[in-house]
């Protein structure tokens, strides 16, 4: 299974992923990491891991579509099977949603109003 990763912040929950990964306790592989904080530690844990990794936000395309658009694109290009939301402090948009409906878990418990959709929530790996 290919996984995308989608942090905002420092990484802590992406680096037990692949460690998991990696000691073969998920079967899975991290694929791609991206985050709309282009200084945070989950592209920093990322790059040390050998880990595809993009700073994506509406700063860097243009608008939330743009976003959305590239996002989508990203997880495309790897053949992404499943995206955590670990950490990940804002919306999905709607082509990135529809492309991956059931196959997003959230590990952030963000009120249904916050996410517009109710995902599962997984605690730890």
């Amino acid at each position: 299974m290919r996984i995308a990763v989608l942090a905002s912040h420092e990484g802590s929950t992406l680096q037990a992923v692949i460690d998991a990964c990696s000691e073969q306790k998920i079967d899975a592989t991290v694929a791609l990491v991206i985050s709309n904080n282009s200084s945070s530690g989950a592209l920093r844990r990322a790059a040390l891991a050998n880990v595809q990794h993009q700073h994506i936000s509406s700063k860097t395309h243009g608008d939330d579509n743009g976003a959305d658009n590239a996002m989508l694109k990203a997880c495309l290009d790897q053949q992404i099977d499943l995206i955590l939301l670990l950490g990940y402090m804002k919306k999905l948009g709607p082509q990135t949603l529809a492309a991956f409906g059931g196959k997003i878990l959230n590990t952030h418990p963000a009120p249904v109003s916050y996410t517009h959709l109710t995902l599962p929530t997984i605690c730890s790996v």
